[in-house]
């Protein structure tokens, strides 16, 4: 198996094609036994760009119907709700054996001139990525670093519902494509990590030993332009939990505070006995 890095993520987000609106990928899953969902999320973006190449991804909401094995192809299908010449509205699917794993309603556009803008950050001030504490996530090629959280897996380290993760990509691809599915990758890897924050003795530690953890839908938005030069921010809100379910709002910033990208998340928390025949997706 070939080593987990960035370059390597890039190679498998950017699927190839396998007829008219089809297209095949591989995954990584880190020596686990099921893929990422975000990485197919990531995927379903480029089949998207790739299917519609004169349109803009502008937003996506993927839905994680059952876990991928990373040992096998996947197929995805671009299939048209309705396309014109300013936007197309299309669903992506991805499958394995004929089995639909995760399903995306995705929206493009043909970006216009500005009629009015404002995507500054207008939240509480933030220290930076230089007074932020390194987190370590086993991917070469991407830093994380975050704001006031030392040990983000320590289920005694408690606070608000709230993450801000500051990311460092070498290299940031130059495709705008593979952008955007970069950027939508992280965000299915810390919002479980937000909610789980302002409760004592519960923590990222326990998912998959005591807790049953895993995204089930994730929606992004693009704001253009989607450029970056050195750190990112992904602002992390949870505003619900409960009744084995999360909800997390979020944010994506570049460091001088330009927004680039919103997303949310929905994900089930719950204890392995109430739940035990639920799939459980595993990060990166």
């Amino acid at each position: 198996m070939s080593e987990s890095t960035l370059e390597r993520m890039l190679t498998i987000f950017d699927v190839a094609p396998n007829g008219p609106g089809l297209f095949t990928g591989e995954s990584d899953g880190g020596g686990r036994q099921v893929v990422d969902g975000s990485q197919i999320l990531a995927q379903s973006i480029v089949a998207a760009g790739k299917a519609y190449a004169d349109h803009t991804v502008r937003s996506v909401h993927a839905m994680f119907v059952s876990a991928a094995r990373p040992d096998e192809r996947l197929d995805f299908a671009v299939t048209a709700v309705r396309a014109g010449r300013s936007f197309a509205f299309v669903t992506v699917t991805a499958s394995q054996r004929g089995q639909i794993r995760t399903t995306a309603n995705v929206l493009l556009d043909r970006p216009q001139p500005d009629f009015i803008r404002h995507d500054r950050w207008t939240g509480p001030p933030v220290g930076g990525p230089e007074n932020a504490h390194p987190s370590p996530m086993p991917l070469p090629g991407r830093e994380l670093r975050l704001e006031d959280v030392r040990d983000r897996n320590d289920p005694d380290e408690v606070g608000p519902p709230v993450l801000d993760a500051w990311l460092h990509y070498d290299p940031v691809p130059e495709r705008d494509d593979l952008r955007r599915a970069l950027l939508a990758h992280f965000t299915g890897h810390l919002s479980i990590s937000a909610t789980m924050r302002p409760h004592p003795g519960v923590g990222t530690s326990q998912a998959h030993e005591t807790l049953s953890t895993a995204p089930l839908a994730i929606a992004v938005n693009f704001h253009e332009p989607v450029r970056w030069d050195g750190w990112i921010r992904y602002h992390h809100e949870s505003t619900y939990a409960g009744a084995g379910m999360s909800h997390v709002r979020g944010q994506v910033f570049t460091e001088d505070g330009r927004l680039i990208a919103s997303f949310t998340q929905d994900a089930m928390i719950r204890a392995f006995a109430s739940e035990p025949s639920m799939p459980v997706e595993s990060r990166l």
